[in-house]
């Protein structure tokens, strides 16, 4: 699915360049943080097509957040 969205994204970005216009691409909206008390937090962030993604990330300095499923 994301490789999906990449490639509309791309598509759009083309043929806007084409068109000597901007088309815009809203990023998605997402909760701040959210403390699990493990050490760990997590976010979800709803694109505007209404697909859900939900991260986790150790509270340790220099993590990266990798994509975890949404639902319990």
């Amino acid at each position: 699915m994301k490789s999906r969205n990449i490639a509309i994204g791309c598509v759009l970005a083309l043929l806007a360049s084409s068109l000597g216009t901007t088309v815009a691409v809203a990023d998605p909206s997402c909760t701040e943080r959210m403390d699990q008390g493990d050490g760990t937090s997590w976010k979800e962030c709803v694109n505007d097509d209404g697909s859900q993604h939900c991260y986790k990330i150790s509270n340790a300095e220099g993590s990266t957040a990798y994509e975890v499923s949404c639902s319990s």
